[in-house]
């Protein structure tokens, strides 16, 4: 006797006596060949996305940031530079000093982030790269220069040639009545722009260290220091080194969990979107239920000879569990290859495009192709229709759908 796998293969590609089972048989390899295409091309898409949000994010934000657990700013004086100097896996850091102001020029204003680094300051991140006008110069020959966000920038509609005011709030307890002296204030020059994401344009304004310590009156004050991971290192090896060093008074954290809260809606999008195509996916299996029924009920006189012959009813059950299976996992297979051929082509010519007439960092969708989607795809197919075919390969095997007499 043949085996189960055999023979469901050849109920699967031999004609039919009913042309409708055939063509449902054929709606449903199509309809798992189309939810693996789209699963691999949409997966895909979100790992590009992904990708573009982490190097963006990356830009801004160092590997690993030192936070002080409570205050606002920390004395980082040579001694404590020291011990940062001498942990393991630490390429280089600069220290971070940051506070909210109000930014001004010819009568516009807005409230923004004004977020001061030391000589350091493009060792731990790629702004330079992102710079869309001026430079990239905090400090030449003693002139200190703002690097303002495209949207700080034009809200207040600055001039590269024209010192804007920064304001910030004076440090310590203050008498003062007239609103003005409760703030301290100085010009300074924008020397470029920078314009990453709404997120930093829209809020920062990155100057020099020396600039905002002597406007509040800081000498070894920073708010934080943010460090480069030397290559070959893993960030929470150099985590676990910092806080053995630091203590539980300063807190360190990676870029990822600088911005958890976005990570974990990316994440929680990408879940959704997956669970939506597996109940479209479910829904599409009801072919496979119709056309093993419909097959079932076909092959009643195969059957019964078959069980004349000593098959079992676990024998039956297989033949019709392989064929709902192997069926589905052949239109996956057609679906997950046009799916790697699409993602393929967005990659290298970049089909479809984002449009908004170039107002975007980059001009076509972000697509990225990891081995686990399809993988993914294919175990959500594999699943499906092992539900889809249990039904109607078990009324197979019990005969109820049989009407044959003895």
């Amino acid at each position: 006797m043949q085996t189960a796998f055999a023979i469901a293969i050849r109920y699967l590609f031999s004609s039919k006596s009913t042309n409708a089972i055939n063509i449902i048989s054929y709606i449903s390899m199509i309809g798992m060949g189309l939810g693996a295409m789209v699963l691999v091309v949409l997966l895909s898409v979100f790992n590009g996305f992904e990708d573009l949000v982490i190097q963006l994010q990356g830009s801004f934000y160092a590997d690993i940031e030192i936070d002080k657990t409570t205050g606002k700013v920390f004395q980082a004086d040579d001694v404590f530079i020291e011990k940062i100097e001498n942990i393991e896996g630490i390429e280089t850091y600069a220290l971070v000093l940051e506070e909210n102001a109000y930014v001004s020029y010819d009568g516009k204003s807005t409230v923004a982030k004004v977020r001061a680094y030391d000589d350091r300051f493009y060792s731990v991140n790629t702004i330079a790269d992102y710079i869309i006008e001026g430079s990239a110069e905090l400090q030449h020959d003693g002139q200190y220069f703002a690097l303002l966000g495209a949207g700080v920038y034009y809200h207040i509609n600055a001039s590269n040639n024209q010192p804007i005011s920064i304001a910030i709030p004076k440090k310590g307890k203050t008498n003062a009545i007239n609103v003005s002296q409760l703030f301290a204030s100085a010009q300074i020059l924008p020397g470029g722009v920078f314009g990453i994401q709404n997120e930093f344009d829209n809020s920062y304004l990155i100057t020099s260290l020396a600039f905002l310590s002597d406007l509040q009156g800081f000498k070894n004050e920073v708010s934080s220091i943010e460090l480069k991971v030397k290559e070959g290192f893993d960030d929470k090896a150099v985590i676990n080194n910092i806080n053995q060093v630091l203590g539980p008074e300063f807190e360190t954290t990676t870029r990822v969990q600088q911005n958890k809260s976005l990570y974990q809606a990316m994440q929680a999008e990408k879940y959704a979107m997956i669970a939506i195509l597996f109940l479209v996916l479910l829904i599409i299996s009801f072919t496979i239920v119709g056309a093993l029924s419909m097959l079932a009920m076909e092959k009643k006189l195969d059957i019964s000879i078959l069980k004349a012959m000593g098959a079992s009813d676990g024998f039956i059950f297989k033949v019709f569990m392989y064929q709902g299976v192997f069926g589905s996992l052949i239109g996956a297979v057609v679906g997950a290859v046009l799916g790697v051929l699409i993602v393929g082509a967005q990659q290298l010519f970049g089909l479809v495009t984002l449009g908004g007439n170039g107002g975007f960092v980059i001009e076509a969708y972000p697509v990225k192709l990891e081995a686990p989607d399809v993988l993914l795809a294919f175990t959500l197919i594999t699943i499906i229709s092992l539900i889809a075919s249990w039904l109607p390969a078990s009324r197979a095997a019990k005969g109820k759908m049989l009407f044959v007499k003895y």
